[in-house]
């Protein structure tokens, strides 16, 4: 099988394709990357909103969402798992009245961890193609 260098910077082992780090480096940037990610997000007002007593306490939001719709939303219906994160459906994009008022689903942190947040992703960085005029096909 053809084998590419690991992607770590200054490091040549070989590895196969598919795959993004050696063994070695594999955890060390997953570290990192969540580091990165966490140092852009501290700052945002809805990292204090998550941890309010209102969202994850005793009858906070999320418990609430958790009771009343037990089972993952985005498992397939024949190996649905307990779902442990009540997800925004419309992300709040840090919007008080989307976080406190949008509708909520229950997932499972599989699925949202995945599918979610790909899904998330893609609509943040899509491009958006513009209508163009509408040419006359009648010949």
């Amino acid at each position: 099988m053809p084998k590419k260098p690991c992607a770590y910077a200054g490091c040549h082992k070989l590895i196969d394709l598919g795959e993004t780090y050696c063994a070695a480096h594999a955890g060390q940037d997953k570290g990192h990357r969540d580091q990165l990610s966490d140092a852009r997000r501290r700052d945002k007002p809805s990292r204090r909103w998550y941890n309010l007593k209102a969202w994850r306490g005793p009858g906070g939001r999320r418990l609430r969402q958790l009771e009343a719709e037990p089972l993952c939303e985005l498992c397939p219906a024949s190996s649905r798992r307990v779902a442990t994160v009540a997800d925004h459906v419309e992300p709040h994009r840090e919007d008080h009245g989307r976080f406190w008022f949008g509708k909520l689903q229950s997932l499972c942190a599989h699925c949202h961890n995945s599918k979610k947040q790909r899904e998330e992703k893609r609509s943040r960085g899509g491009s958006k193609v513009q209508p163009g005029p509408v040419a006359d096909r009648r010949g």
